[in-house]
């Protein structure tokens, strides 16, 4: 059973992207985070836990939250995925590289790790080319790069997205 450690966002921000799900799934569109009601984030870790499914949060004592910028619409030809790209910026890196160092996973997905890392939030995956370009027509009008606040961690186990644990970052 597949675990992933993630960064949630702000109410706003959430909005905007389930709004997104939502259009993609109306225009008949496969959209699995729609489907599965799952939380907009960013995946820092992914891969299986083999012991106890528990994160030790101490490692983001003192943690802020913090903006980013999504700054395009991508996809990943090879495997079907439409995304929000955002900019891979120093507090965005360090927080993935905070989450690789200490994620105690027994395997984790070399996609995730920190030098293959491209951080992006999934907005539909499993398509085909012409559905991808579908998606990205769909979206003609989005305004970016538009800004998202990185707000918490949560260890999460899925198919059916479940959140075991989380960690509020502190205000500022």
């Amino acid at each position: 059973m597949p675990y992933s450690l993630e960064v949630h966002f702000d109410d706003s921000t959430n909005a905007t992207i389930q709004n997104m799900w939502k259009k993609i799934s109306e225009n008949k569109i496969p959209c699995r985070a729609f489907e599965k009601n799952f939380t907009p984030h960013l995946t820092l870790v992914y891969g299986e836990i083999s012991g106890e499914k528990k994160v030790d949060w101490g490692f983001l004592k003192g943690q802020k939250r913090f903006e980013i910028n999504f700054e395009n619409l991508a996809s990943f030809e090879d495997r079907g995925a439409f995304f929000l790209s955002p900019e891979k910026s120093k507090p965005l890196t360090k927080l993935h590289s905070l989450h690789d160092a200490n994620a105690g996973f027994s395997s984790m997905n070399k996609f995730y790790r920190t030098a293959k890392w491209d951080p992006h939030c999934s907005l539909a995956s499993r398509l085909t080319p012409k559905q991808v370009q579908r998606c990205a027509s769909l979206f003609d009008d989005l305004k970016l790069p538009f800004k998202a606040t990185c707000v918490s961690s949560h260890l999460v186990k899925y198919p059916d997205p479940v959140i075991l644990s989380s960690f509020e970052y502190k205000t500022k």
